[in-house]
C-alpha cells in the first residue's frame, strides 16, 4: 500500500468523521433544549466513563492484534483510538487497519482484529437484546426479526453448497480486485486469534463496555431529573444500537437516535421532548466526545509511518 496515499487518506477520514459528528450532534433544537436543561454536575463522570469505554475497546483491540505483531501495546492502543473519528464514515472502521499498516502490520493481518472487534460487539448486543425482549413486548417483534435473519444466515452457512458458493464468490472478488494473495493471507491469519484466552478476554471486555455505556445513559437521565429502571435502560440502549448497526449507516446515525427516543417513550412516562434531549446528550458524550479524543490522539500522538521505526 502506498504510504503517502495512506497518510493523506487517513487525514481526510479523521477530519471527515469529526465534521460529520459535529454537524450531527451539535446542531438542532433538541441539542439546545438539552444544553439548557441538563445538570452539568454529572458531566465529568460521564466524560470519564466515555473515555474509559474507548480505552476498554482499545485494550480489546490490543488483545486481538498482538498475535500478529511485536509492536508495543501502547502503539496498538493509539492506533485504535486515533481511528475513532473515521468510524463515522462509511467503511471508516478500515482506517484502523490502515493505521496499523503505517506501523508495518500487513493489512491482511490488521484486518482481523478490526473484523473481530465488530463481531464481538454484534454478538454481545444481539444477545443482550434477546434478553431484554423477554421482559418487554415492545422489543419482541424487531428482535425476533433480527434473530430470524441471523438464523437464516446460520442455516445458509451450515449448508455445504451455500458455504462453497460464498467461498467461491469471495475468491472470485479477491482475484477480480487483484488482492488474492492478501485474501489468502487474511484467511491464514484468522486462526491465530481463535484461542480460548483471546476470545474470552475479548468477550469479557465487550460486555464491560456495554455496561459502561448503560451507566452513562443512566447518568444522562439523572442529569435531566428523570430515571429509568435498569431493565428499561438495557432495552433502550441495546436494541436501538443493534438496529443502528444493522442499518449499515456509519455509527447507526439517525436510526439509533430515532429508535432510542421511540423506546424511551414506549417503556416509560418520559415525554418525547425529554427523551430527545436525553438521546442528544448521550450521543454527544459517547460519539462526538470519542471522535474528538480520537482526532486529538491522531494529530498529536500518532507518528504515522515513523511508528514502526520508533518502536523497534
Amino acid at each position: 500500500m502506498n504510504k503517502r496515499y495512506l497518510k493523506y487518506g487517513l487525514h481526510i477520514a479523521i477530519l471527515g468523521g469529526l465534521i460529520i459528528a459535529g454537524f450531527k450532534y451539535l446542531s438542532g433544537e433538541e441539542v439546545l433544549n438539552a444544553v439548557r436543561s441538563f445538570d452539568y454536575s454529572y458531566a465529568p463522570f460521564m466524560l470519564a466513563l466515555s473515555l474509559l469505554y474507548v480505552l476498554l475497546k482499545g485494550w480489546r483491540f490490543v488483545v486481538l492484534t498482538q498475535p500478529y505483531t511485536d509492536l508495543p501495546w501502547s502503539v496498538i492502543l493509539r492506533a485504535y483510538i486515533a481511528g475513532q473519528a473515521a468510524t463515522l464514515l462509511p467503511g471508516g472502521v478500515a482506517a484502523r487497519a490502515g493505521l496499523l499498516n503505517q506501523a508495518d502490520v500487513p493489512v491482511s493481518k490488521g484486518s482481523v482484529p478490526v473484523i473481530f472487534s465488530s463481531t464481538f460487539d454484534q454478538v454481545v448486543l444481539v444477545s443482550g437484546a434477546l434478553i431484554a425482549a423477554l421482559w418487554f413486548e415492545q422489543g419482541r417483534t424487531p428482535i425476533l426479526i433480527i434473530i430470524g435473519l441471523f438464523v437464516l444466515l446460520g442455516i445458509l452457512l451450515a449448508l455445504p453448497a451455500t458455504r462453497q458458493w460464498f467461498a467461491s464468490s469471495a475468491d472470485w472478488a479477491a482475484h477480480k480486485f487483484g488482492i488474492e494473495e492478501k485474501w489468502n493471507d487474511f484467511l491464514e491469519a484468522v486462526p491465530e486469534v481463535l484461542t480460548w484466552p483471546i476470545m474470552g478476554m475479548a468477550l469479557g471486555l465487550t460486555i464491560v463496555t456495554v455496561i459502561v455505556h448503560l451507566i452513562i445513559l443512566d447518568l444522562t437521565f439523572r442529569g435531566l431529573d428523570e430515571s429509568l429502571a435498569y431493565s428499561s435502560l438495557v432495552l433502550v440502549y441495546i436494541l436501538p444500537t443493534v438496529l443502528g448497526r444493522l442499518s449499515g449507516l456509519p455509527g447507526g446515525v439517525g436510526v439509533t437516535e430515532a429508535s432510542m427516543v421511540g423506546f424511551i417513550t414506549a417503556v416509560s412516562d418520559i415525554g418525547s421532548g425529554t427523551a430527545i434531549a436525553a438521546v442528544a446528550i448521550f450521543r454527544i458524550v459517547t460519539i462526538l466526545f470519542s471522535a474528538l479524543v480520537g482526532a486529538v490522539v491522531y494529530f498529536t500522538a500518532w507518528r504515522g509511518n515513523e511508528e514502526a521505526t520508533a518502536s523497534s
